[in-house]
């Protein structure tokens, strides 16, 4: 599978793409919680203020009742309405004190009966409302005064701010503060009063102003982490958002690491160059010094690991990227090579797989070309060996095709000789220059006479024809004195070397001392 042409099944990008799933959503879903939350907060502190608001408009129609009823007492002797103040503060609620006044100042009072206290309207918010810090019964304790004039004088009614504290904490919602204001002076929800600037909350503040009369009710939140608020208030409903997530980006995990089809998993390898060269060392039989190497594909899968070309070369010419991908091999060798090139003996022998795909453009010309253009003319032989697993036409652009080859030098083996039932017919068909008798055959010698034989016939065969031979999975020295006996030009196999990456055979190339091949054929 492919992400904006990145390779999604490799693991560092499985794992981005599934950390990526995993943080969308759960980004998304937490900061959509914390702007709800706040919106939730805003909510709450303009119910409340609003709350707040009308309960301290009750209690005030309240006092203006009391103020209304002694409104006749104005200018009466305060022995006379002293009764009738204390009466009406008994049975008011939220009432604690009444006072007359008239044009010298407070002249009675419920509770102290005959005063003389200094009556000072301009402190007074509208003429209406004044927050006092205290009075002469309790000097630290506020109280809301009520104020109604007229013609001859005024009344003034007390309301104590114990129910002043009440009504704003039974309106504050949890963790919210609350504050009434009226004029210059602030109460908040435990009491304390200020006078002049005062600090109102940090988060989610909510003014509510009466329409009644001059007060105002903020409320706000004061918090030091709307992060951590948020953490104990929806901590079930994180916890789910980031399983959910979890879930998630774990199935995108899961997804993304199922092998898709062979076709696409193919073509993802080439993109990401997973095909890598293996070369096993081609073994002249008399002298027994490297002479050549054959080029073998192997899948470098990034959780696979490597995997055997007999896997999956069926499969890769049957969906056309096998001609792209030994496009890619015979890069990669010609590039490695071509820089060691002085270590590696005249007419060294490098093997390629094709098959009848490769034949169907002039593209092998061009990709032959740019191989040997990589190397002194003559110091490497291209060999392409034929492979029987479809078959070759030969038509016209299949035989002009192999005439170019031809005259550029390119040598063509016939790969696996007689396994397939085309062998034979290659030979009438096209210029070859050698044969590569199949490891089938070769494992057999010294076990089987049938075995023996087929050999002997290949041998005699190829003699006949003028080809060069090539034994194929040669593992005992048997087997080697054996086809050394039978003049078989070349040797291969796991006696001589195992196929080794290009690197490593470079590597080998490069510390084995000029005209000491042998010594890189064990290496390799």
């Amino acid at each position: 599978m492919s992400l904006l042409g990145l390779d999604a099944t490799r693991p560092c990008w499985r794992l981005l793409c599934a950390l990526l799933v995993f943080a969308c959503p759960a980004s998304v879903g937490l900061w959509e919680l914390h702007n709800n939350y706040l919106h939730t907060l805003d909510k709450q502190s303009e119910l409340a203020a609003t709350k707040a608001v009308r309960l301290i408009e009750a209690m005030l129609h309240h006092a203006e009742g009391v103020n209304r009823n002694i409104f006749p007492l104005i200018s009466h002797p305060c022995n006379t309405s002293l009764l009738t103040l204390r009466k009406e503060v008994t049975l008011t609620p939220f009432v604690r004190s009444a006072s007359l006044i008239n044009h010298y100042g407070v002249y009675c009072n419920s509770l102290f009966g005959d005063v003389h206290w200094e009556d000072d309207v301009g402190r007074y918010s509208g003429g209406f409302l004044r927050l006092l810090s205290g009075n002469p019964v309790r000097a630290n304790h506020p109280m809301l005064v009520v104020r109604t004039e007229s013609q001859d004088g005024a009344v003034l009614s007390t309301i104590d701010s114990e129910y002043l504290k009440l009504m704003l904490a039974l309106s504050a919602p949890v963790s919210g503060k609350a504050q009434l204001h009226v004029g210059n002076a602030w109460l908040d929800e435990q009491g304390h009063l200020v006078e002049g600037y005062h600090r109102l909350p940090t988060l989610a503040v909510h003014k509510a102003k009466s329409e009644h009369y001059p007060l105002s009710v903020y409320v706000g939140f004061e918090l030091p982490s709307t992060w951590e608020a948020l953490w104990r208030v929806r901590h079930l409903t994180i916890w789910m958002l980031l399983g959910f997530s979890l879930t998630i980006s774990l199935l995108v995990w899961w997804l993304l690491g199922r092998p898709g089809t062979m076709e696409g998993e193919l073509k993802r390898a080439l993109r990401a160059r997973e095909f890598v060269p293996y070369l096993q060392p081609l073994i002249a039989s008399r002298s027994g010094k490297l002479m050549g190497a054959e080029v073998l594909m192997r899948w470098q899968h990034p959780t696979s690991g490597l995997i055997r070309p007999d896997l999956f070369i069926p499969q890769a010419e049957a969906c056309g990227v096998i001609v792209p991908m030994t496009q890619l091999l015979m890069r990669d060798v010609a590039q490695q090579l071509g820089q060691r090139q002085e270590r590696l003996p005249d007419g060294f022998h490098v093997g390629i797989n094709i098959s009848a795909v490769h034949c169907r453009d002039f593209s092998l010309l061009t990709e032959c070309r740019a191989f040997l253009g990589h190397f002194v003319p003559g110091q490497v032989v291209l060999v392409l060996e034929l492979t029987e697993r479809e078959l070759l036409v030969a038509d016209a652009h299949t035989l002009a095709l192999f005439k170019q080859l031809d005259e550029m030098g390119v040598k063509l083996a016939i790969d696996d000789f007689g396994t397939g039932h085309s062998s034979l017919a290659y030979l009438q068909q096209f210029h070859v220059d050698y044969l590569k008798i199949d490891r089938s055959f070769i494992g057999r010698i010294g076990t089987e006479s049938l075995s023996e034989h087929i050999v002997d016939n290949v041998i005699d065969l190829a003699t006949r024809l003028g080809l060069a031979l090539v034994a194929e999975g040669v593992e005992t020295e048997m087997q080697a004195d054996y086809l050394r006996g039978k003049g078989v030009d070349y040797l291969q196999g796991y006696l001589f070397g195992h196929p080794a990456s290009l690197r490593s055979f470079c590597d080998a190339l490069s510390k084995a001392e000029v005209g000491d091949k042998q010594t890189l054929v064990r290496v390799a």
